[in-house]
Order: C-alpha cells, then sequence, then structure tokens
C-alpha cells in the first residue's frame, strides 16, 4: 500500500492539472485521490511528489514484439524456433517498459509466441508490460508480411484462420487490407484481402466480441475496411478527406506510426526496394494526419516499433510528429494513455482515477511545456509497484 502526496496530476482525461492531490494505491489499484492530507494509519508507503508531475502509463497501439528494431529484424527470426522467438520478444517487452510504456499492442507474431509471453506476464512470472496480441495475422497468400501470419485465401479461409487465431488466445484480430513497405514485390497502395474477406474477419472476431485492425495504406483497401466496420485503421496513409469524415462518423481509430516511415525513407541501412517505396508516401502520411486532427478523427499513439531501425525509444519521435502536426500536448498525451486505452478496449488503465491499474509514471518536468521531458529520467510504477 503506497501514498504518493503532494501530486501535480495530468490525468489523461481532463485538460487540467490537479495541483497538490494524493493518490492511494491499494492492491495495485488507484484506491483514492484526494487533496489535503490523507488519513491513513502507518502501514502505507508515503512518497514525496512535491514539484514533480504524475501522467498515466504510456501506452504504444502498434508494436511488434518479435522484431528488434534492426535495419533487418525478419532476417534476425528466419528459422527461429517459437521459444527463441519468444524470449527475444520478451527483451523487447523489457526494454519498452523501461522507457514507461506499461501497455502495448502487438500486431503480428508467429503463430502464439507473443500470446505465450503475455500470458506469462499476466501470470506475474515475470514483469513487463501489459501486452494486447493479436497474434498471428490473416493474410493472403504470399501478402504483406506474409511470414508473420495465417495465409488465407477467399472467405472461408479467412473465417476459418480468424476462428483459429481466436481459439489461440488473441485478444483482437489483425488483417492485412494492403499492400505495405517492408514486404518485396507490393505496393502500400495496393488492395489485398478483399472486401469479403475483411467482412469475414470482422464477423468472426465479433462473435467473440473482440476488434478487428487493419494495416491499411491504400485508400481502396481503407475504403473497404470502413464498409465492413474494421475499429481500427494503422497507418492509414492514402486515406482522403471522404475517408477521414466516414471514420469521424463511425468512432474509427487511425493509429498513424509516423516515425517508422520517416526511417524507411531516410536510412541508408534498409534495403534500396523498400527506401524507394517509403519516400514516397512520407509526405501523403503526413498531409493525412495533418486533416485527420483537423476534422477531429480518433487518433490512436501506435509506432510499429520492433520494425527496421526503429527500435521502442522511437515512441517519443512519433509524439513529436503528432505535435507538429497539429495537436496539443496535452492531445498527444491523451492520445497516448486514455484514448490509447479506449482504442485497445483496456478500461481498467489508460488514466489516473479511482479503481483504474495503479500504472503511472512520476516526471520531473511539466510534459505540457516539453513533451521532450517524457524520455528524461522518470520513476515508473507497474500495477502500483515501481520499476527499474
Amino acid at each position: 500500500m503506497k501514498i504518493l502526496k503532494n501530486c501535480r496530476i495530468i490525468n489523461g482525461v481532463d485538460k487540467g492539472v490537479s495541483e497538490l492531490s494524493h493518490i492511494i494505491i491499494e492492491s495495485g489499484n488507484i484506491a483514492e485521490i484526494n487533496t489535503g492530507k490523507p488519513n491513513v494509519n502507518e502501514e502505507y508507503e508515503m512518497i514525496d511528489c512535491e514539484g514533480k508531475y504524475i501522467i498515466p502509463g504510456l501506452i504504444d497501439c502498434h508494436v511488434h514484439l518479435v522484431w528488434d528494431g534492426s535495419a533487418d529484424p525478419t532476417s534476425v527470426i528466419k528459422d527461429q524456433e517459437n521459444d527463441t522467438i519468444a524470449l527475444g520478444a520478451y527483451r523487447h517487452a523489457l526494454d519498452t517498459l523501461k522507457l514507461g510504456i506499461t501497455t502495448v499492442r502487438d500486431l503480428g507474431s508467429p503463430e502464439r509466441t507473443v500470446l505465450h509471453l503475455r500470458n506469462v506476464i499476466n501470470s506475474n512470472k515475470l514483469i513487463g508490460p501489459t501486452i494486447i496480441s493479436s497474434g498471428a495475422p490473416i493474410c493472403m497468400t504470399g501478402g504483406h508480411v506474409y511470414y508473420l501470419g495465417y495465409e488465407s485465401d477467399g472467405p472461408d479461409e479467412v473465417r476459418k484462420n480468424t476462428r483459429k487465431v481466436l481459439k489461440e488466445g488473441a485478444d483482437l484480430v489483425k488483417v492485412m487490407a494492403t499492400g505495405g513497405i517492408y514486404t518485396f514485390g507490393e505496393e502500400p497502395g495496393s488492395p489485398q484481402l478483399t472486401k469479403e474477406e475483411l467482412r469475414a474477419a470482422r464477423e468472426e472476431a465479433t462473435k467473440k466480441n473482440k476488434k478487428t485492425a487493419a494495416h491499411a495504406d491504400g485508400i481502396e483497401g481503407i475504403m473497404n475496411c470502413l464498409e465492413v466496420g474494421i475499429e481500427t485503421i494503422e497507418h492509414a496513409i492514402f486515406a482522403d478527406k471522404r475517408a477521414l469524415e466516414i471514420m469521424k462518423e463511425q468512432g474509427t481509430y487511425i493509429v498513424p506510426t509516423m516515425a517508422v516511415m520517416r526511417q524507411l525513407a531516410s536510412n541508408p541501412e534498409i534495403p534500396a526496394w523498400a527506401v524507394e517505396k517509403a519516400k514516397k508516401v512520407v509526405e501523403p502520411h503526413q498531409k493525412m494526419l495533418e486533416e485527420a486532427i483537423k476534422l477531429g478523427v480518433k487518433i490512436a499513439t501506435g509506432t510499429d516499433c520492433g520494425s527496421p531501425l526503429t527500435p521502442p525509444e522511437y515512441y517519443f519521435d512519433e509524439l513529436m510528429v503528432m505535435k507538429e502536426a497539429g495537436m496539443t500536448e496535452m492531445e498527444v498525451i491523451q492520445a497516448s494513455t486514455s484514448v490509447a486505452a479506449e482504442c485497445l478496449d483496456v478500461h481498467d488503465r489508460g488514466s489516473i482515477q479511482e479503481g483504474k491499474k495503479a500504472d503511472l509514471l512520476i516526471l520531473e518536468q511539466n510534459p505540457l511545456e516539453d513533451l521532450g521531458s517524457l524520455k528524461l529520467e522518470k520513476q515508473i510504477m507497474k500495477n502500483g509497484e515501481f520499476v527499474y
């Protein structure tokens, strides 16, 4: 049992800062938030946070834990046994937690590698971030990052493999609606899974009360996803104003993953064919995000961390890109906490409110004055316990 006193709280929901408040933590949860002197006995550990700022633990809505963020992360796991891949994913998960990212959504891993890791962390046998995992994504034969997923052709195969991944314990379903950057021989704008295939995947996810997330770069694939009601669009590079308006109307979330595209477009260690594709998407991607912000589309922070030359620390670059595109500092923090939690359907975290999990960061500086302070030294609390 702990008490954080003299806190300045940015709770992830409200726009202001609560001054000189205290937070009482019991059994890993926030039991009370109030002003004044807490009325408790000596059993509580008292932590003085005078002059510091408390925010919810950060959330990354799009990661690939099995990739290590090297120049060619696919080659690192190629031909490796699943237990070796899972151990590498755990190292990546720890590196993420050390940054203050206390929850991640993993959107593509071979078979049950990350699902097993999630289960071990949930059982408290290992420390780590909370993991929401899609398990293996559903893709067309030879489609985008097919080596991570279950290749499926036609609505019946998509339906069967969606049922399979849900049986394996996936928290959501990931589908590949278009091509992408980091698979040879395809274009980001090209549609892949058909509208009928996407509908089959979403129908099966809905039967299990699960959401569906779509890798969707090109406008045809994006519109297919919106027509069948897929809840989160990953990347959304070529979304036009009409597509963004539909997202606004339907309450669809965009997880833009901006920083990774800039990395792919600018680093000489990336294969030339990927660099050329990436160079063509950076400008329309930026314009899409700017338009989405103006229209008020729901935006949740995600990085694609683990992808080529995008290790976990690029999370903070993502936040700066979002600010440059027109979001305020408070909107960026909300996109990385409460809005992200809503996107992931995890309602027990993402904000500093009574009854929520005590996933908290204690910062030395006010992030509303400088978002860069989020990457500086901080105290990290996961489920009411300090880590690192």
